[in-house]
């Protein structure tokens, strides 16, 4: 079998057997292939939005924790250790480990555009917390405090280095 360069459209159906009998069901989804691989359609908003949502809730879930340096989770946390657990148990991103390495490979976006979800960097990228909105993040912060919620003003306002983003349309 050869592919060539040409676009073709690929209807994913599903099929059952009921009492012996093979019965096709319509076309779920719809995709394009171009030249062997498969071009998936961009994420709607509202599934975006979704994700971010559940990124969120699974790091709020883990407020009152441990902190443990290393820690991934489920009972005790470092701060990237944090992040790594959410977002790897809210949708299977695996992301990098540290927190230099989690804002590697995320995109810069501006305080006035954070979203639910959005990563916050502090000290020079040695620190990062989760943006849950109106102002606050989840993180992880020492081995007296544990997981808390923190605002981002006062105490933190000075340390932050920059923001990132994860979870996008794109």
């Amino acid at each position: 079998m050869t592919v060539n360069n040409t676009k073709r459209t690929l209807a994913v159906a599903s099929a059952m057997v009921v009492a012996g009998t093979l019965i096709s069901v319509a076309p779920a989804t719809t995709t394009t292939a171009e030249a062997g691989t498969v071009k998936v359609k961009k994420k709607t908003y509202k599934q975006v939005k979704k994700a971010r949502k559940r990124v969120v809730r699974i790091a709020r879930s883990k407020v009152g924790k441990q902190y443990r340096y290393g820690g991934t989770g489920p009972h005790a946390f470092d701060c990237s250790g944090l992040i790594y657990y959410s977002y790897r148990r809210a949708h299977g991103k695996r992301l990098p480990r540290t927190a230099a390495g989690q804002n590697w490979g995320t995109r810069n976006v501006k305080r006035k555009n954070l979203k639910k979800g959005d990563l916050v960097f502090f000290n020079g990228n040695g620190h990062v917390a989760i943006y849950i909105g109106r102002n606050k993040v989840v993180h992880a912060t020492n081995p007296r405090s544990g997981v808390r919620i923190d605002s981002l003003s006062g105490y933190w306002a000075p340390r932050i280095n920059g923001y990132g983003r994860i979870i996008s349309k794109r």
